[in-house]
């Protein structure tokens, strides 16, 4: 072969193919030219790679001429890490090795058989590969001989609502002594920039409700600018691209671009990221862009209802001392940030058509400079042009998996996604009595989901997960007792004097797999089934709206806050914001349940202070409802209370449900029923009882009828209290509370929604 290749003429792969965009098929015996080249090398992948030069290497990008670019705009850590990134390549730091046995393993092991069946689909993606020059084709016997290459399975990823992907399953370890190639990287040591784009969604809403408060009057639209093929954007450093290689059919290719599924691509892209976030920023004062890029511009969608004459109705955003709206003291609009969700640009600005077609055009030209100028006589654009053109410029739009409303000012996952979710309620019908982990899983991650934005939803979720938990044990303790291949494994991930770290992962993951992908079925308890009926219902109401207001998932100042705290004996809480107090004194029979006559938990009757700390934290709730109820206020319709506790499980349990304790359960479905349809937001935050004076001294008081004449003893210590009411929970509230500390009783959210949301208390001088 090296005989019969000798006379090829190799030196054209360098050149741009001025046909690249016509390209349907890897050209016959394109293979054998590139092994041509790896023959004239003497097999040496890093110089056969070096000698493809610019074409395959970035080599059109102008390093330093962009990074004199970036300068006045971009910090200068962040232009070291892209001078590097584009300059040096991928990854940062990468010094390994790996035995012939281990790379024979690999090579043996093969793709996962989902590559074979999605062969069209491959193919389609391998062509574009070859063709974009992201890697080149060898042929696969060719594997064997070369020095220094390692060969990584591939597998097809499959999403319901997104598009099938081929992944470079880095992190594949066929046996315990199997290295992967992700086993090899210094990631895990820290040579890598840390990925900040897990904030995104809250920095857009952040940046809706600054300009709704500077604009209180004009539409305010939502856009993003996508980067295509973002980690191929990137390189390997030529010495380690055989590193980066994998097999597909006859064909071993040899990766030049980052691959999705190395865990450096994200970090190393982080650089890229932050470079464009930067500069497309500091480009908003260029006006010529506009002009620069009109074709592109042009070709943009306008939501028609934008310069409808129409009156629209906005709701307002609330300034305080986080947010003070995209006005400088001068009264002029701060230029456009840009926040980018790994290859996303997403940003949101006035409804003023020139500000917005600004802000694209500079997101357009960061992306061009960043990553290379458009010639598409050699190569594809870093834009993807279809999603920019076909994601229409509105006041409602879709960015990272939710809807954003910016009229009303609200955000929720999409109505496809719900649907999605409820058909997989579906599957856990009334005569349906048993679940696998798998299952139970799936479902849960979508209702986590909704529950992001639907807070409320949390409540309603705890036996779910205790349902998981359970079963993930029961399979664990099953497998233990019926497998002696799981329970080698769970020895040998245990065994740290016997077996290397990365054996003892190994050997975990052996462990973890079998347990999460048992298929033992575990009975539906009857407050499982009960969960599940009651989200299907609220899935499925016309009366519960899943959109959360902007103002409640945003960081502002609370607009009232309340400090609570319970003894054994009674609870208390006040707020000098909303200007009442409030006492309750326990029952005869939860002061009998409590710690001072049972020792433990042994009877399942406790009551303990973690459970009356979480009541005192409704009962504050519940006031502050009550208070913004009958004090609306136009300019901020949707308020937050801020609500302190000086007890850990309380404050948690406010925010994320209860999953242990029956009882904690118990009170989170009343506070589910209180955050249903509840214009007021809730947040909670960890106060030490030493600054919780007030509330300590309120809930210690033993007996009701003492409560009036030690308030007025009070005010003379806390002149703070002074025009406060005392607040009195309804009936109904505090019926549900004491049924729920006293049995545990679940109530029905839904029902008790409209009752105790319609009264929860009153007030009295």
């Amino acid at each position: 072969m090296i005989v019969q290749l000798s006379t090829v003429d190799f030196r054209h792969l360098r050149d741009p193919d001025p046909h690249w965009a016509s390209c349907t098929a890897i050209p016959k015996f394109k293979d054998l030219e590139f092994l041509a080249l790896l023959f004239h090398y003497d097999m040496h992948l890093s110089a056969a790679v070096r000698f493809l030069g610019s074409k395959y290497l970035g080599g059109h990008r102008d390093v330093d001429k962009i990074c004199q670019q970036l300068s006045p705009h971009v910090d200068a850590e962040t232009i070291a890490h892209y001078r590097r990134i584009m300059s040096t390549g991928c990854p940062n730091r990468f010094n390994a090795s790996t035995s012939r046995e281990n790379a024979e393993l690999y090579r043996r092991h093969g793709n996962d058989p989902s590559i074979s069946r999605h062969k069209e689909l491959v193919h389609k993606n391998m062509v574009k590969e070859f063709k974009h020059n992201f890697a080149f084709p060898l042929p696969s016997w060719s594997q064997c001989y070369l020095r220094h290459s390692f060969c990584t399975p591939q597998h097809i990823h499959l999403h319901p609502s997104k598009p099938p992907r081929q992944i470079f399953n880095a992190k594949l370890r066929p046996t315990a002594q199997a290295q992967a190639i992700n086993n090899m990287t210094s990631t895990p040591l820290g040579s890598e920039l840390d990925c900040r784009y897990g904030d995104v969604l809250v920095r857009v809403l952040k940046r809706i409700w600054n300009l709704r408060i500077s604009y209180p009057l004009l539409d305010i639209v939502l856009h993003a600018n996508d980067v295509k093929s973002c980690f191929r954007q990137i390189k390997h450093h030529p010495d380690i691209v055989g590193a980066f290689s994998f097999v597909v059919f006859e064909h071993l290719w040899i990766q030049i671009g980052c691959t999705f599924g190395s865990d450096f691509s994200p970090a190393n892209w982080e650089g890229v990221r932050r470079t464009i976030e930067q500069l497309a920023r500091g480009l908003f004062k260029d006006h010529s862009l506009r002009d620069k890029h009109r074709k592109y511009l042009d070709k943009l969608q306008w939501d028609v209802s934008l310069d409808s004459s129409s009156r629209k109705k906005f709701v307002p955003a609330h300034a305080d001392s986080q947010n003070q709206g995209v006005l400088d003291a001068s009264s002029q609009p701060a230029d456009t940030p840009h926040d980018m969700f790994v290859d996303d640009d997403i940003y949101a600005e006035v409804y003023l058509r020139w500000r917005v077609e600004q802000a694209i055009a500079a997101s357009i030209e960061a992306m061009f400079i960043t990553l290379g100028q458009s010639d598409l006589l050699h190569r594809q654009d870093p834009i993807s042009w279809d999603k920019l053109i076909e994601m229409v410029i509105s006041h409602f739009n879709k960015v990272l998996g939710v809807e954003i409303d910016t009229r009303q000012m609200t955000v929720g996952p999409p109505p496809a996604f719900i649907s999605r979710t409820l058909d997989l309620l579906d599957a856990f019908h009334e005569g349906r009595k048993a679940f696998t982990v798998q299952e139970m899983s799936t479902l849960v991650g979508n209702l986590g989901h909704i529950a992001s934005t639907s807070r409320w939803l949390t409540h309603l979720l705890s036996h779910l997960y205790t349902s998981i938990a359970t079963a993930l044990r029961n399979n664990r303790a099953y497998e233990i007792e019926t497998s002696a291949a799981f329970r080698d494994a769970l020895r040998k991930a245990s065994a740290s004097e016997l077996f290397t770290l990365d054996e003892r992962k190994f050997h975990a993951g052996v462990v973890n797999r079998i347990v999460y992908k048992s298929q033992r079925t575990y009975f539906l308890n009857q407050t499982a089934k009960e969960e599940l009926h009651l989200i299907r219902a609220a899935l499925s109401s016309s009366e519960i709206s899943f959109r959360t207001p902007i103002a409640h998932l945003v960081p502002r100042d609370p607009t009232g806050t309340a400090w609570g705290d319970s003894s054994l004996d009674a609870a208390g809480g006040f707020s000098s914001d909303c200007k009442f107090w409030w006492y309750l004194e326990w029952s005869a029979e939860i002061k009998a349940s409590t710690l001072r006559f049972h020792k433990n938990n042994s009877g399942g009757n406790l009551i303990s202070i973690n459970v009356l700390e979480y009541a005192s934290v409704i009962i504050n709730y519940a006031a502050m409802s009550f208070y913004f109820q009958h004090h609306h206020d136009p300019a901020n319709p949707f308020p937050v209370a801020l609500l302190y506790a000086d007890n850990v499980a309380a404050e948690i349990w406010a925010m994320k449900g209860c999953k242990r304790s029956d009882k904690g359960r118990a009170l989170g479905r009343l506070l589910c029923a209180l955050m249903l349809n509840n214009p007021l937001g809730l947040s909670t935050a960890r106060v030490s009882t030493h600054n919780n004076t007030i509330a300590d001294e309120i809930s210690r008081l033993k007996k009701e009828q003492d409560s009036l004449k030690f308030f007025c003893s009070l005010v003379e210590s806390y002149p703070q209290l002074r025009g406060c009411s005392r607040f009195h929970p309804s009936q109904e509230l505090l019926s549900a509370i004491t049924e729920a500390l006293l049995t545990g009783k679940l109530v029905d959210p839904l029902e008790v929604n409209k009752i105790v949301l319609r009264n929860p208390g009153s007030i009295t001088s």
